[in-house]
């Protein structure tokens, strides 16, 4: 569904906020088909005064825009969990994609050492410069 293909058969994502939209839009759609059908039953029953008259109007309008109204509101709860879940995807392969930054970084640091790269020379045989306390930066060769 959030897929189409141009006339080449390689397929594009179509854009985020429209498949989002249509998805809410369907929602509130079948929630207002509900309430347009709880409008009629309450106006076809207001005009009759006997109560075997009154319940055809409840049976078919009353019920029927009662699960309108409910399927309406489970499509909207579903669409937010979907959107939910979605994000906390992005977020986890965000995570998982600077996890590997990070390794990938303290790997080639480590590599540098053991080459004796010249931006960790400057600190052999010397001693590191003082960090103030209750610093949260971190200078090389300093347990602190």
């Amino acid at each position: 569904m959030d897929e189409q293909t141009a006339g080449t058969g390689n397929p594009r994502p179509t854009s985020r906020l429209v498949v989002d939209v249509v998805r809410a839009l369907r929602g509130w759609v079948v929630a207002a088909a509900g309430g347009v059908l709880l409008l009629g039953c309450y106006l076809g029953v207001s005009k009759q005064t006997d109560v075997a008259l009154q319940l055809p109007y409840v049976v078919s309008g009353g019920f029927g825009g009662l699960a309108l109204v409910l399927i309406g509101s489970a499509l909207l709860v579903a669409d937010r969990v979907d959107a939910a879940q979605a994000a906390q995807a992005r977020t986890k392969g965000q995570i998982d994609d600077l996890h590997s930054l990070i390794i990938a970084a303290a790997t080639a640091g480590i590599e540098d050492e053991r080459a004796g790269s010249p931006a960790h020379a400057s600190y052999q045989g010397q001693q590191p410069p003082a960090q103030a306390p209750n610093s949260y930066v971190s200078t090389p060769g300093h347990r602190g």
